[in-house]
């Protein structure tokens, strides 16, 4: 009698010997205390090439490990991976992210643009100023006590019973004691002087390689961009500024050398004009060009100096308020590197004209206009440089005639900003033809930074797509 079980058999075939079963837990060999045979597991040992219980499959990752190539669970910064194997959108984040944006420069920026993005970098933007205030501070402080000789001078010899009744006369006497020496010409210069290394301190503060940044977009001072920019604008300066003396009245031209004037200004000037560029064409628009999404900042940060412009010359108010305007409007209507280099050029080169305190408008304009081609150098060359060869020829060719004459530009009526629109017709062709000789002569200097990873990792980045699953081919229908 046949089991129901049993598989069927052929009728032919005749019966099977039956098998002994081995009990439960026993090898299937022919006794139970026999060793299991050539390649088969023992009883409760994997058969090969299969995981131990708890262990993941050959090349399977462990739980919660993440497969081969791919970013770990739930980090935050990791991207989702393109086409090809192991490939991520984006290199792993630094160590320590919060050292992140002290990285500088970002790719791609002007000069004014160099410190971007300052929503990053907003203690650090107040660290800034707290130096570039407290430099400026220690130079009025040395200043004053260079003029302290002069001003014991004046009034001690003061006659209360003999003083000129035009106040304009009382004004030009105390300039001529105080101001018209040689000291009191390396007072006013040594202020200004200490504008470079604040503006390098300052600028410092906001991580490394910034310091250089101060300078130009290179990250250093280039004496090569001095040389070439000096070839060209010194020639120029030189005309304009002698057809300037001739046309003014009010030179008296004699022979009376004061030969530590001469001294003073040729050692002083320079650095005094260069200390001027770091602060107008360099720490007030990298202070505020740098700012993308609070564009309000920069009228926050002109409101005080121009205030205390209008308080000291009431009769350039309409100019001051001109740069408030400017950095209050321009960052929304000009964006971009050009337009950015235009309005922070204008807020600055206004202040930089109301600040001389100059009675006349022509004047003044002048004196902005000077200020405003030199953010434009700037732009154009990446540096200071430019601009402050520009400055320093402004300045030397003016100031050593009048030495050889026995007066101090500083003492008396400023002889080429004159009340005439004459001398702002030939101020205007001159700083014109300058921007040009040097947009020609310079084109290959750098005038953009070169970006680190780090620091364009703070530029907002789209969204890593994640590809497509790709769909598996339908099967042909026949």
């Amino acid at each position: 009698m046949t089991d129901p079980l049993d598989p069927p058999r052929h009728p032919q075939q005749g019966p099977q010997p039956s098998q002994p079963q081995p009990a439960y837990g026993q090898p299937t060999s022919g006794h139970p205390g026999d060793a299991p045979a050539h390649g088969q597991p023992a009883y409760g040992q994997p058969a090969y090439e299969q995981p131990t219980y708890g262990q993941p499959a050959y090349g399977q990752p462990a739980y919660g490990q993440p497969t081969y190539g791919q970013p770990p669970h739930g980090y935050a910064g990791a991207a989702a991976p393109l086409h090809g194997y192991g490939a991520v959108a984006q290199p792993p984040a630094p160590a320590k992210p919060a050292l992140l944006p002290a990285a500088l420069p970002m790719s791609g920026r002007s000069f004014s643009m160099a410190l971007q993005p300052l929503e990053r970098r907003v203690g650090r933007w107040f660290l800034a100023w707290a130096i570039a205030i407290g430099f400026f501070a220690v130079g009025q402080v040395v200043s004053i006590a260079l003029l302290l000789p002069g001003l014991l001078d004046f009034f001690s010899t003061l006659d209360p019973t003999q003083l000129p009744t035009d106040e304009a006369q009382v004004g030009a006497d105390f300039l001529s004691a105080v101001l018209g020496t040689p000291l009191g010409m390396a007072a006013v210069n040594l202020a200004w002087a200490a504008m470079i290394p604040g503006t390098i301190v300052a600028i410092a503060a906001f991580g490394q390689r910034a310091a250089g940044l101060a300078s130009s977009v290179a990250g250093r001072w280039r004496w090569s961009a001095v040389g070439r920019a000096a070839l060209v604008i010194v020639p120029i300066f030189l005309v304009y500024i002698g057809i300037s003396l001739w046309l003014d009245p009010t030179v008296e031209w004699q022979w009376n050398p004061n030969w530590g004037l001469v001294a003073v200004v040729l050692l002083t000037t320079p650095l005094q004009a260069t200390g001027e560029e770091f602060t107008f064409r360099g720490l007030l628009p990298q202070l505020m060009g740098g700012w993308r999404v609070h564009r309000y900042v920069p009228a926050l940060v002109m409101l005080p100096a121009v205030g205390l412009v209008i308080l000291l010359q009431p009769a350039t108010w309409l100019l001051s308020l001109l740069a408030l305007v400017a950095a209050a409007v321009g960052p929304w209507v000009l964006p971009g590197r050009f337009g950015n280099a235009v309005w922070t050029g204008i807020a600055t080169g206004v202040l930089f004209g109301a600040m001389h305190a100059h009675p006349s408008v022509s004047a003044t304009l002048q004196l902005a206009l000077v200020g405003f081609t030199c953010s434009m150098l700037t732009y154009r060359t990446g540096g200071l440089e430019a601009a402050s060869v520009l400055h320093t020829a402004n300045n030397v060719f003016i100031m050593v005639p009048l030495a050889l004459t026995g007066v101090s530009a500083f003492g008396s009526a400023q002889p080429v900003a004159g009340e005439d629109w004459l001398a702002f017709a030939i101020t205007a062709a001159a700083l014109a033809l300058a921007y040009l000789a040097v947009h020609l002569t310079m084109r290959r200097t750098q005038r953009l930074t070169e970006g680190s990873a780090a620091a364009d990792r703070l530029e907002p980045q789209p969204a890593a797509q994640q590809p497509a699953p790709q769909q598996p081919p339908a099967a042909p229908v026949h």
